[in-house]
């Protein structure tokens, strides 16, 4: 596993976020050897809202009536995407379950969620929009994205809750 950087050089990861607006974080990230949250951390202002892990359950209980959106989760070995609408969850023997009956499902450990980024900007030449999980060490647990149309641009409802969400989380700090 490659070393993370204590000494990361923004004004690198700023450079080449600008000539590569695009590029995948993970990516940024494993390349100038510093986490997740350090190449985020790089994106302009106007592309990114972060709030307190403790928003964990509000955040995830808004995203379940959305419809299908697109559940990421990146590692160095694996991109796994999930398409469908995000099941409702609750809280038991540590975990934040995902109640999914078909689907995505799972065991979500939400006191490892340090930071809650809504993120917005282009990837693939596209406008994005994601809910993004991070952990105390820095890392992407996993990504909720906006869904999109035939013609791949995003649901306007859905962009219409998020931003909703992204205000109200940033405006409540959920204590």
């Amino acid at each position: 596993m490659t070393e993370i950087s204590t000494d990361p050089d923004p004004a690198a990861l700023r450079q080449a976020l600008a000539q590569h607006p695009g590029v995948v974080l993970e990516s940024l990230a494993r390349q100038h050897e510093v986490s997740y949250r350090t190449a985020l951390d790089c994106l302009p202002a106007e592309m990114q809202t972060q709030v307190p892990g403790t928003c964990f359950a509000a955040a995830m209980a808004d995203m379940t009536d959305w419809g299908d959106v697109v559940v990421i989760v990146h590692t160095a070995d694996l991109v796994l995407e999930v398409k469908g609408p995000l099941p409702a969850g609750s809280f038991g023997s540590g975990f934040y379950n995902l109640h999914g009956e078909t689907g995505l499902s799972g065991h979500l450990r939400a006191n490892h969620c340090a930071t809650i980024a809504f993120v917005r900007r282009p990837f693939m030449g596209k406008d994005s929009a994601s809910v993004q999980f991070l952990n105390q060490q820095g890392e992407c647990m996993f990504k909720v994205f906006v869904g999109r149309d035939a013609d791949r641009q995003l649901l306007p409802e859905q962009l219409a809750r998020w931003t909703q969400l992204r205000d109200r989380l940033a405006a409540e700090g959920c204590a």
